[in-house]
């Protein structure tokens, strides 16, 4: 640290440099750093949900978790057309949310690694395929 930052912080200046001030400033915006009130209940609730599902303590498992939290509202939205029962919006939501909170006991009971310890034993299984002994 340099003396100058030294001497003006007991005098209750700010000690950061004017140029590190504006690139602090310049990096935030040009990565759009979310506001807090962005950040509500239900984002932090699917952060979480994609935590648990994908595998806790696996970084590719949150990568599935994500990926499933993304995916499966579009499948709840697009299969029941597709197979001739159409459902409303409100009942798609409400099938989210109720396989949401299924997966989630499921996978904190059965399965506590998710789906990255699934996609390990997948792997392990095809590898072994041809000779099981």
């Amino acid at each position: 640290m340099r003396p100058e930052a030294v001497a003006v912080r007991p005098l209750g200046e700010d000690d950061l440099p004017e140029a590190d001030r504006i690139f602090r400033l310049a990096f935030g915006t040009h990565l759009g750093l979310p506001e807090p009130l962005a950040f509500g209940l239900t984002v932090s609730l699917n952060l979480l949900f994609m935590i648990i599902i994908g595998g806790m303590g696996s970084l590719l498992g949150s990568y599935f978790g994500a990926a499933f939290i993304v995916v499966l509202p579009i499948l709840l939205n697009q299969v029941p057309g597709l197979l001739g029962v159409p459902i409303s919006t409100a009942m798609a939501s409400h099938l989210e949310f109720m396989i949401f909170g299924a997966l989630i006991v499921f996978f904190l009971i059965v399965e506590p690694h998710g789906l990255a310890r699934l996609w390990a034993i997948g792997k392990e299984k095809l590898r072994l395929w041809p000779f099981p002994h």
